[in-house]
């Protein structure tokens, strides 16, 4: 009976070791690793938003998956420097093991992105560097204070990956000197080999096969692309499409509201509003918020304009809902300088303003051309006198604006433009034509004020 128990004990614990041991072969044999392509949209995108929604969304793959490496093969011109600060605060922060494999270039954003991991490899014939922030116009130098910045970005993430802050500092900055490999005044742009020779990277790679080599990697390999909604994402929220969409939206809409019906311009401002907005929802920047408080600051100023006489709170509140929306959508894409959203929204609201003006010029025949009071008024036909308004003596109008003492008076359903004879009338307020002459129209208050 001893003997007996004695065997069982002894088989169950054969039974635990080779399952434990079968536990282990199994786990050593499902290493893996996941491959992201960073590349730019040629022609359109490069470092941008869409772009770090797509990074974004690879970490948190590779994490679920419990990979052993992400290697990023990169190969960008450079890109926006807020999206580029995002990009590098996602990699260097994230606890997986990441791999920088430079395919071709990574100049401008693309060396933060790839100093911000673990180890970088180059193909023999790529390129990194030329670091410095571009500035807005031709033939202007870059802002100081951006310089200063980004340096001292990329002298701290070098230190903190163990290379050399010097060597990348002079990638940002033109002042940074260094003997035997940069001259003052100029950017510095490294080959691969002279990279690998002032140890600004860990080894050169011809393709894929020779860097899992170096790694140490035999297993599976995934790989991960952007899906077509964060492609998308990245041309609509590229720095030079933005503009174009606000234009289309807000030229479309203004038609739309001064021509009867419901037709093209209509349809075309609603797409471009929903592709302005939806861009930045697929790229994780804003969720419908700002959409929904665009569409409030619209429909003001639309009841203000064609509603409600003059303009005052409920116009100045559409405007306010516009900046607002505008702010909670551009402020998560300034992390460097925040006051640089300020200046957006005034150009966008800019841009909102001079189409509505080029509208007004191009189509007087509108319902908000003639409630401004802008609208020339053409004199009924057949009367008599010397003036063409001799007709309006003695009747009564409501001021439309104040008179002081030029204004706009609305006479029977039309509205002229007139002078109060020194009086000052306000808005509302009934007047009487007391002379015509010529083309000058003059009134005077009514007694009694108020109708």
């Amino acid at each position: 009976m001893k003997r007996g128990i004695r065997y069982e004990c002894i088989l169950l614990l054969t039974t635990l070791f080779l399952l434990t041991l079968g536990g282990e072969v199994s786990f050593a044999s499902s290493r893996t690793l996941l491959w992201v392509q960073l590349r730019d949209i040629p022609e359109v995108g490069a470092v941008e938003w869409g772009l770090a929604s797509f990074v974004r969304r690879a970490l948190r793959e590779a994490q679920r998956r419990e990979v052993e490496w992400v290697v990023f093969e990169i190969d960008t011109l450079g890109g926006r420097v807020d999206a580029m600060l995002f990009i590098k605060d996602l990699i260097f922060q994230s606890p997986l093991r990441t791999v920088a494999f430079v395919n071709s270039k990574a100049w401008s954003a693309g060396v933060f992105v790839a100093l911000s991991c673990e180890k970088i490899f180059m193909t023999p014939d790529a390129s990194m560097g030329a670091s410095e922030p571009r500035p807005l116009g031709e033939g202007e130098k870059p802002d100081p204070k951006t310089v200063s910045a980004l340096r001292g970005q990329i002298e701290a993430l070098a230190q903190a990956r163990g290379r050399n802050p010097r060597v990348f500092a002079a990638m940002v900055d033109r002042s940074v000197e260094i003997e035997e490999l940069k001259e003052k005044d100029t950017l510095l742009t490294l080959s691969a080999y002279r990279a690998l020779e002032w140890g600004v990277i860990d080894g050169i790679s011809a393709n894929e096969r020779e860097l899992l080599e170096k790694l140490g990697f035999e297993g599976e390999m995934i790989r991960l692309t952007p899906s077509w909604s964060e492609t998308l994402a990245r041309f609509l929220t590229h720095p030079a499409i933005v503009p174009l969409l606000l234009l289309l939206a807000f030229g479309g809409i203004f038609l739309e509201v001064m021509t009867p019906g419901f037709g093209v311009p209509g349809v075309v401002g609603i797409v471009a509003f929903l592709l302005f907005f939806g861009g930045r929802y697929v790229a994780g920047l804003a969720g419908w918020e700002p959409l929904l408080l665009f569409s409030v600051g619209v429909i003001l100023l639309a009841v203000e304009l064609l509603v409600l006489p003059g303009f005052g709170v409920v116009g100045i509140s559409g405007i306010v809902a516009l900046a607002l929306s505008l702010y909670l959508v551009l402020r998560p894409t300034r992390l460097l300088f925040r006051e640089v959203v300020f200046f957006e929204i005034l150009f966008y609201l800019a841009l909102m303003g001079g189409v509505f003006l080029i509208g007004l010029f191009f189509l007087p025949n509108n319902p908000i051309w003639k409630k401004l009071g802008l609208q020339a008024q053409s004199p009924p036909q057949g009367e008599e006198g010397s003036s063409p308004y001799a007709f309006l003596v003695e009747k009564e109008g409501v001021a439309k604006t104040i008179l002081r003492p030029a204004g706009v008076v609305e006479i029977e359903g039309e509205r002229y433009d007139v002078l109060s004879s020194g009086e000052f009338v306000r808005v509302g307020e009934w007047v009487v034509v007391q002379e015509v002459r010529g083309n000058k129209i003059l009134v005077r208050k009514k007694e009694g004020g108020e109708k």
